[in-house]
């Protein structure tokens, strides 16, 4: 007897036999080296442009060869040259416009002045697909040493995308960045430029004293030449600019600074300050300046009397160059020519109340303002003071002399100084609050 099942058995041997006639082992319906993953047409979170370790580093330098090596380009498992589905990238493609292209076109432009042809849109054609770069979602910049950068400020170009481009053209640097990323932006911008040098938060010191500081964001080298031919950028990626004068001061320093994101420029603040410059000549003008800057008047040379006739039957007076009083107190300045007689007097003063303050030969401005402010109980001392520093410490000044805080009316200071201002630090300092007085010669003792 026959069972049930085996007419459905034959039917199924039959089927196989003809599959194994017809479709050979080794067919597949795709290839699997053309087989796309979701991975390679979707841009994936987080992903940005990668660099060589190193290239990060401030202050490093490197030839155009070595920069081209810097860009590493994404690898894809399919070949260029296999056979692949057409694939068309139009303006529509998942692209953000980014408000700041424009900016960062115009910078771009000052960092590195156009050059010959422009360049001509991102597009390739062959017998297994078709791309193009719409570079108005894609900004295409021309780099330094001849190369190309693709900005990708939304992070929506997709991986398969990036190894078409680069395999195609290996001289695109595509930056995966937003120009919202202020500082981190420009990094990737300019570690892509393509340019002799980039270092990263240089600090530029002018003079010794007074002492400028400036610290920006980064220091551009476009050439090896920069600096002889004082081409050398600073780059700063704050939203507060810089004092213009003190951009106009760099400028004459062979800086040029560049603020791409800079909204506002820093206004002068109220003068509360006072910066005198004390020029010694003798001891006692300088006596005299230091006083009048302090605003306390001064007699000259007036008789202090030591014995009183009317007291004693001795009348017994010295003579004192400046004679002045202040905060109830008396003071006696007088110098001293090596006569120890005349010394005693002093000495004798002292007995009476006086506060004496005697003069050598030797002295100079910070040996003079030293014994004055000591003996009318001032504390300061001759000092590097920090004058003027910026909150965000992208720029500082420092001059030596003695700073009196909280001296004058309405609480500023009053700077006391022997060192010479040039035109350029006298109008920093203006624009910081302090005014700035330079005491004339006056004629006499």
């Amino acid at each position: 007897m026959m069972s049930p099942c085996l007419p459905g058995f034959s039917l199924l041997l039959t089927l196989l036999f003809c599959l194994q006639l017809f479709c050979p082992q080794n067919c597949h319906a795709i290839d699997p080296r053309f087989e796309l993953t979701p991975s390679q047409v979707s841009k994936p979170a987080g992903s940005s442009v990668q660099h060589e370790k190193g290239s990060r580093k401030t202050g490093y330098r490197r030839s155009n060869r070595q920069h081209k090596s810097a860009v590493v380009l994404h690898k894809d498992t399919a070949d260029q040259n296999q056979p692949s589905a057409s694939f068309q990238l139009a303006s529509g493609f998942g692209a953000t416009a980014a408000p700041d292209l424009q900016q960062v076109r115009s910078f771009w432009d000052l960092i590195n002045p156009p050059k010959g042809d422009a360049l001509q849109p991102l597009a390739f054609k062959s017998d297994s697909f078709e791309l193009a770069v719409d570079h108005t979602r894609y900004p295409l910049l021309k780099a330094v040493d001849g190369g190309k950068v693709l900005l990708d400020t939304g992070g929506t170009l997709p991986p398969l995308v990036r190894t078409l481009i680069q395999e195609k053209d290996p001289s695109v640097r595509i930056v995966t960045a937003s120009p919202a990323g202020g500082q981190q932006f420009l990094r990737a911008l300019l570690l892509a430029g393509g340019f002799y040098s980039v270092e990263e938060q240089p600090v530029m010191t002018f003079g010794t004293d007074p002492l400028l500081k400036v610290r920006s964001d980064f220091k551009v080298e476009r050439t090896a030449e920069s600096v002889v031919r004082n081409d050398v950028m600073l780059i700063s990626a704050s939203r507060q600019g810089f004092p213009q004068r003190l951009t106009d001061y760099l400028k004459t320093q062979g800086f040029k600074l560049l603020e791409p994101f800079a909204e506002r420029a820093a206004t002068p603040v109220p003068l509360r300050h006072r910066v005198i410059r004390v020029e010694q000549r003798d001891k006692i003008q300088t006596v005299d300046q230091v006083l009048a800057a302090l605003a306390v008047p001064a007699e000259r040379n007036r008789r202090v009397q030591l014995f009183s006739a009317a007291e004693s039957g001795i009348a017994l007076s010295v003579a004192a160059e400046r004679y002045f009083e202040r905060a109830g107190k008396r003071y006696v300045l007088a110098s001293f020519t090596g006569d120890p007689v005349t010394y005693t007097l002093f000495r004798l003063l002292e007995t009476k109340g006086y506060r004496v303050v005697i003069l050598e030969p030797q002295d100079t401005f910070k040996t003079i303002t030293t014994k004055l402010l000591a003996r009318m109980d001032l504390p300061s001392s001759y000092a590097s003071h920090l004058l003027m520093s910026d909150p965000a410490g992208r720029y500082s000044l420092e001059i030596s002399g003695f700073l009196l805080e909280n001296s004058l009316p309405n609480g500023g200071a009053v700077m006391l100084t022997d060192r010479p201002l040039e035109q350029n630090v006298r109008e920093l300092l203006y624009d910081h609050g302090y005014q700035i007085q330079e005491r004339e010669r006056q004629d006499g003792p």
